[in-house]
């Protein structure tokens, strides 16, 4: 294939949740993603993520750490026209201390 010829591909909703998911867990603080919706309107992409944090985490830091992650990544992978992420924290888990 000529490296200048044009070819379309598309990126699944369930594969761009799966990227969103996986990326927020790796932040600190993240017991579980609990639930994930993805969508794409006009090539926008939408995501929500639900999220299981640490008891005692800074949980507006948590939630914008977890964002940022999960848009590093679709940007790195989609690179998508736009992109619109949203996060709850969803639930708290008390972990025993280390």
């Amino acid at each position: 294939m000529d490296e200048e010829q044009d070819f379309a591909y598309a990126v699944r909703a369930k594969a761009l949740g799966h990227i969103a998911e996986t990326a927020g867990r790796q932040a600190p603080g993240v017991v579980a993603i609990r639930s994930r919706s993805a969508a794409v309107t006009d090539g926008v992409v939408h995501l929500h993520l639900a999220v299981r944090a640490r008891y005692g985490s800074d949980l507006h830091g948590l939630a914008l750490d977890v964002q940022q992650r999960a848009a590093e990544a679709i940007d790195a992978m989609v690179e998508p026209e736009g992109l619109d992420i949203s996060v709850t924290i969803e639930d708290l888990a008390v972990l025993p201390a280390e």
